[in-house]
């Protein structure tokens, strides 16, 4: 063999060792192919399992100072209490629990916890979710707001005129909502117990052999509302977004009787709500009435309330309601016409804040100067 063919051989044979070298030390460090076949790739370990159920708690503190010219009396007492939780179960449903506790501290009123949520939400299809347990009833913007997000620490005539009635605050039942259109359209609509005609301790209380039906409509403008979100309003949204939206809700029940007295429950109501940088205007009108079976006239009233906000410097907030409550029509000088003026400072948003206002209280038929200051500090997580 020549010299120069022998050196030629030696020279391929080492580049490709070199070569294979090379490639083995790519495939090692993760660089080329695949493991080899006699050393098989260890599985790769599964991802951690959700937990079945999960939980997120809350707490809501109210501690708040009264003064009101009724009595001359210093009041300091904790208006409301709420311990939360809320968590999502087995990947197919939302829950939410709340007790609350209310006026702790508050001469002559007795205070007990009580259940003021429980619920578990299922989405169904994309803008379809059922609701089953104690929630909201689906009747009025200022009842559907948190407590923790009022723009005046307190809510409307009209609402305690409707909670009366049960067709605002707290029902059990099920519930059928969505906010379809990319959250510009909001529905929800049930059948509930009415909770304020369950009270058969005795032959006189209320009652009701019906169930009651309730449904509400809004019209999301601007600003789309948070989508599969219900009963999340607010009256100050502390500058952020821009907003216009229009509801509408109606409510009734049937076969409700206190004592021998038999009637059916029905009302409706319309409320706008419109916030664009510091200013914010929430109007609501609320209609009821007891059509009374056997003769008595039937007991019909109505309230309304207007009421704005202008934030200055980003946490200062001035604040107003003026509002009026007929509780029946036919009979004359029971309307109430009060006007609030309120001062906010908002230290962590809403979840810690300072809330101040004066209630300027005119009653019909009543004399009495009843105005009162309100000063409360909230903590709410």
């Amino acid at each position: 063999m020549q010299p120069d063919r022998a050196r030629s051989i030696l020279l391929l044979t080492v580049a490709l060792c070199l070569a294979a070298s090379a490639g083995q030390s790519q495939t090692a460090n993760g660089n080329g192919g695949g493991k080899p076949d006699s050393v098989p790739a260890p599985p790769s370990a599964p991802p951690p399992a959700a937990p079945p159920v999960t939980i997120t708690p809350g707490l809501r503190l109210q501690p708040r100072y009264t003064y009101d010219d009724l009595d001359g009396n210093n009041d300091f007492f904790i208006a409301r209490t709420r311990l939360k939780a809320r968590g999502e179960a087995f990947g197919l449903a939302t829950y939410y629990a709340e007790i609350k506790i209310d006026n702790m501290g508050r001469f002559a009123r007795e205070v007990s916890a009580q259940v003021e949520n429980a619920w578990l939400d299922f989405p169904v299809f994309r803008d379809v979710a059922l609701r089953v347990g104690l929630s909201d009833a689906v009747f009025s913007r200022n009842a559907l707001t948190s407590d923790s997000k009022l723009l005046l620490m307190d809510r409307s005539l009209i609402k305690d005129a409707l909670t009366t009635l049960g067709l605002a605050d707290k029902t059990i039942g099920v519930l059928v909502h969505g906010r379809p259109f990319h959250g510009h359209f909001e529905y929800a609509t049930g059948v509930f117990d009415n909770l304020r005609f369950e009270q058969a301790s005795s032959p006189t209380a209320k009652q009701a052999d019906g169930a009651m039906v309730m449904g509400r409509l809004v019209a999301h403008l601007l600003d789309p509302a948070p989508s599969r979100g219900y009963a999340d309003y607010q009256s100050s949204y502390i500058g952020h977004g821009r907003r216009l939206a229009i509801g509408v809700n109606a409510a009734y029940l049937s076969k409700a009787r206190e004592g021998a007295q038999l009637f059916d429950i029905e009302g409706w109501g319309a409320d706008l709500f419109f916030n664009t940088g510091p200013f914010t205007l929430e109007a609501e009108y609320d209609r009821f009435e007891e059509a009374m079976l056997g003769g008595r006239p039937d007991v019909l009233g109505q309230g309304w309330y207007v009421q704005s906000g202008y934030l200055f410097y980003g946490r200062f907030e001035l604040a107003t309601r003026y509002q009026l409550l007929d509780p029946n029509r036919a009979v004359g000088g029971d309307r109430s016409r009060w006007t609030s003026v309120g001062f906010n400072v908002y230290i962590r948003q809403h979840s810690l804040k300072v809330q101040t206002d004066y209630t300027f209280k005119r009653e019909q038929g009543n004399a009495v100067h009843n105005d009162a200051l309100q000063s409360q500090l909230q903590l709410d997580f």
